[in-house]
Formats: structure tokens, sequence, C-alpha cells
């Protein structure tokens, strides 16, 4: 079996209430469940920042599917990689909503301060993006 991570960024189409959020995190956690995804979904300003991980044709087949969602514009992936073992092994889809300071300062970017300069550094640096993630396991409560 080989085990793929897949990291992405998007924009929502329109405005997403806190009570879309929950509806889309608990439907994301039934369905990744079934087919063997784990992962982070990241929240903030605005902007989606998701982490997939699985079998790499599954989490393919998963993030064509999210692609082709008409709720998400502006996808791109920022890191597309096999890894050795999963960052998230116990979360269907662990849930964080950290401010675009907080985002950008655990991308190693202090001087950032919008998202979208987070997401630019990031696909431009993509060894930053796990630097995101450990400090998101250490410092953000996931739920």
């Amino acid at each position: 079996m080989s085990l793929h991570q897949l990291i992405y960024s998007s924009s929502p189409s329109k405005k997403v209430l806190k009570s879309h959020l929950y509806i889309i995190l608990r439907q994301a956690r039934k369905n990744n469940k079934i087919i063997g995804v784990t992962g982070l979904l990241i929240y903030s300003d605005e902007h989606f920042f998701q982490i997939l991980e699985g079998e790499k044709e599954v989490v393919s087949e998963l993030f064509q599917r999210i692609s082709s969602d008409k709720r998400h514009s502006d996808i791109q992936i920022l890191s597309e990689n096999d890894v050795d073992f999963r960052s998230f092994p116990s979360w269907e889809m662990a849930y964080a909503t950290p401010s675009a300071k907080e985002l950008a300062t655990w991308s190693g970017l202090q001087s950032t301060t919008t998202v979208e300069e987070t997401l630019s550094s990031l696909k431009s640096e993509p060894s930053r993006i796990m630097d995101v993630l450990l400090n998101v396991l250490e410092k953000s409560p996931l739920s």
C-alpha cells in the first residue's frame, strides 16, 4: 500500500457560515472513515487549507471530487508526496481555525499578515508546510 499526502488550499465560492463548516466537517469525517482517509481541515480568513492522507488512488479520487465541488474556487495544490506515516492517524478529519497571523507565524513568516501572503509563501517554499502542520498539531486546539 502506497501512503500518500496531498495538501491544498482553496477559497469558498460564497460566504461560509460556521454551521455550514460543521456540516461539511461531519460529512467529511463520515466519508473519510469509510475510505480510509485521515487529515486536517484548517479554515482561516475565508480560506481552506486541507491535508489529505491515505492510499494514493483514494486520495487522488477524493481530491478530484473536491476540485469539482462548486463550493470551492482557486484550488491550488501546495504539496503532494508519498509518505512513510500519517500525520493525523487518529483523525478522519481534524479541524482548526487559526487566525491569519497565527497561520503566518506557524509558517515561520512573522512579517506576513494575510492568508494570501502565507499561501503564496507556502507554495513557493513547500518545506514550510511541515512547519505549519507541526505547529497546528502542537499549538492549536483540534476538534
